[in-house]
């Protein structure tokens, strides 16, 4: 009776010690004070982002999936339609910016000057390293933030001297509260994002 016994407890701890080993960690719900938060975001100077993109502007209306990669201060950028086809491919580096649309490579000085020639409309593209990462810039005014401190909305001027609006609706539930949607409008041109993962 007593090795039964022995054998039950052992049985039974077993089950428990490996229950407890199989629940997934707990997720952090509360992010970082405001201020070692916004270090964090701006440390952060390697990563890939996916995320789903809408953009409505004047006689366009654009969505598909981006994918992004930040390098130190250059990125690369690529958006693929709902067929998985590429809408285009974009690359920052020293001297300047590339892109690959329709089969033809074209290159300008910067992103924001290529994308006002082959689209005829603007995004505050030269920016989005840091509205990305719900991080304002120099330009940014209007600063609004929740009761933990995270940036909800703010204005920009961009790199063409258009203003947008910055607002975020949710965000990830990690330490650094990474954004998770986002929408960017001036005048009649929108743009919204929803992420799908960041990776480090």
């Amino acid at each position: 009776m007593f090795l039964k016994q022995n054998l039950w407890a052992g049985c039974l701890l077993g089950l428990l010690l490996t229950g407890c080993a199989s629940q997934p960690a707990p997720q952090v719900s509360r992010p970082l004070p405001a201020t070692e938060r916004e270090q964090a975001l701006d440390a952060m100077t390697e990563y890939k982002v996916v995320a789903a993109l809408g953009v409505k502007a004047p006689g366009e209306n654009v969505s598909g999936t981006l994918n992004w990669q930040q390098h130190g201060e250059y990125y690369q950028a690529s958006m693929t339609n709902f067929l998985g086809l590429t809408v285009f491919e974009l690359e920052t580096h020293q001297q300047g910016a590339t892109v690959k649309v329709d089969g033809q490579t074209h290159q300008a000085m910067s992103a924001g000057a290529l994308l006002d020639y082959l689209s005829g409309w603007s995004l505050p593209i030269e920016e989005m390293q840091l509205w990305l990462k719900g991080l304002p810039g120099p330009s940014s005014e209007n600063l609004q933030r929740d009761g933990m401190g995270r940036l909800t909305s703010f204005t920009l001027t961009d790199s063409r001297d258009r203003q947008w609006q910055v607002s975020y609706s949710d965000f990830f539930p990690d330490a650094k509260s990474l954004p998770r949607k986002m929408q960017l409008q001036s005048g009649d041109t929108r743009l919204k994002l929803v992420i799908r993962e960041w990776q480090p």
